[in-house]
């Protein structure tokens, strides 16, 4: 019992493909719009995201704005994604003073977390 639950809860942080080579299942993924402001370009903030979106099996992307800003989406499971923001906002160097955030359409052929240049 014990060893189902765990297993249930690690399969929501897995981003590997099925054997048929299908994307993962995205019957409950939901993919985020995220602008990020405060001290968030020049600090590793993409990075950053990279790292934790691959680590918590999320896809999507995150870009340096010409406003000084870090726009990101993340695709996954909402308790991956509120993991995201949750360790986003504890780094040394990043300080997020404010955030807009909004839904968009899943893309479900997306595999990978990107940064974008």
């Amino acid at each position: 019992m014990l060893f189902d639950f765990l297993k249930k809860y690690s399969d929501q942080f897995d981003n590997s493909s099925s054997k048929d080579g299908a994307a993962p299942a995205a019957g409950n993924a939901i993919r985020k719009h995220i602008v990020f402001y405060g001290t968030v370009q020049g600090v590793g903030f993409r990075y950053t995201a990279y790292h934790l979106a691959s680590s918590l099996g999320l896809t999507g992307w995150a870009r340096n704005e010409d406003d000084g800003s870090v726009t990101c989406e993340l695709q996954g499971s909402s308790v991956a994604i509120q993991e995201f923001m949750n360790r986003i906002g504890n780094q040394r160097f990043i300080e997020i003073t404010d955030k807009e955030e909004r839904n968009i359409n899943v893309i479900k052929e997306e595999r990978s977390f990107r940064v974008l240049y």
